[in-house]
């Protein structure tokens, strides 16, 4: 991972007399940052930056921009180094190739130094209008912000998977993750140093903010449809929900364990209902009570070593995630020793 800041994208031959601010000029302690990852969005680069932009300076606070380019095949990093010609507050976090929309929001949240960090998609169907909000919201108490879709102008097929999508996730998930809210949203300091120091490598993103806690608020806005064609697709949303479902609910393997359990009380009842026939009946054909009983019971103890495993495959997932058990710190009241806007 490669990050050029802003006077790193100039000529090194350039001086004072071209425009470059010095170092210590740009690199100054932001308030705010704005994580973006970017896959092949090169026609949407001057926007994007132009109205996230003019949405942080309302704000009158030092603010940073952190562009993520994920890979991009097209020009879109070549664009990203020319709008930090004219944007000293636009840093960008070029990876070694394409890694996928959570591992390029977990690089570019890594990378971020503000005590307030808004993620958000690049595309622009996260308005950067609605940054101003989240940090009212936050200078309010809130550690996490949501922006809740009330609207979206998806396709039909679209919008009723996602639906189902929320609806599985709500009922299996023992986090509780609120519905339609996607990753853009504001999360405090804390909520970011937590998320940050999670090892897992397969993130669900919503799911560990929505774990971490805190304070929440909702910010609700209409998601309008999408500029140009979308660099995920249907795969690609499967495959994350895939990650959200396994991630953050034990359920599917509970229930392969209850499955497993019953196929071998099934067999365990054909083994004794076959001995019982064979002791108090005549119609039992030779050697077959013995055979059924044997499979039964065989059938019987493999389904409860399996039921057995699986509570230990839990745990060991559990385990392996290594999220803290408890975190937390003494808040001192609603952020006056951090700033005074």
């Amino acid at each position: 991972m490669r990050i050029d800041m802003a006077v790193a994208a100039q000529s090194t031959t350039a001086g004072p007399a071209a425009g470059v601010m010095p170092l210590a000029d740009v690199i100054t302690q932001p308030t705010l940052s704005i994580v973006i990852p970017l896959l092949d969005e090169e026609a949407l680069v001057p926007e994007l930056v132009g109205r996230v932009r003019e949405s942080c300076r309302e704000l009158g606070v030092p603010f940073e921009i952190v562009v993520v380019n994920d890979g991009s095949r097209d020009n879109t990093l070549g664009r990203l180094i020319e709008e930090s010609r004219m944007v000293p507050e636009l840093r960008v976090v070029d990876l070694f190739r394409n890694f996928g929309h959570m591992p390029a929001l977990s690089a570019g949240v890594a990378a971020a130094r503000g005590e307030a960090v808004v993620v958000m998609d690049g595309d622009l169907q996260d308005p950067p209008e609605l940054i101003p909000q989240f940090v009212a919201e936050w200078r309010r108490g809130a550690d996490v912000v949501y922006g809740l879709r009330t609207v979206r102008y998806e396709s039909l097929l679209k919008r009723t998977a996602i639906r189902g999508f929320y609806f599985l996730l709500n009922r299996m998930a023992e986090t509780k993750i609120p519905s339609q809210v996607g990753t853009f949203g504001l999360m405090d300091r804390r909520v970011v140093d937590v998320i940050v120091a999670m090892p897992e490598r397969s993130r669900y993103f919503a799911g560990l903010r929505a774990w971490v806690g805190g304070k929440q608020a909702f910010v609700a806005y209409e998601r309008p449809d999408r500029k140009g064609e979308s660099r995920v697709g249907m795969s690609g949303l499967f495959r994350l929900a895939r990650t959200a479902l396994i991630s953050f609910s034990k359920v599917p393997l509970r229930y392969a364990a209850l499955l497993s359990l019953l196929c071998g009380l099934v067999l365990f009842l054909v083994g004794a209902g076959a001995t019982l026939i064979r002791l108090f009946t005549n119609l039992a054909i030779p050697g077959w009570a013995t055979l059924t009983t044997l499979i039964g019971m065989m059938g019987f103890v493999q389904s409860l070593v399996l039921a057995l495993l699986a509570e230990y495959v839990a745990v060991i997932f559990d385990e392996m995630k290594a999220r803290p058990p408890i975190f937390g710190a003494p808040r001192v009241h609603p952020r006056l020793s951090r700033c005074k806007w």
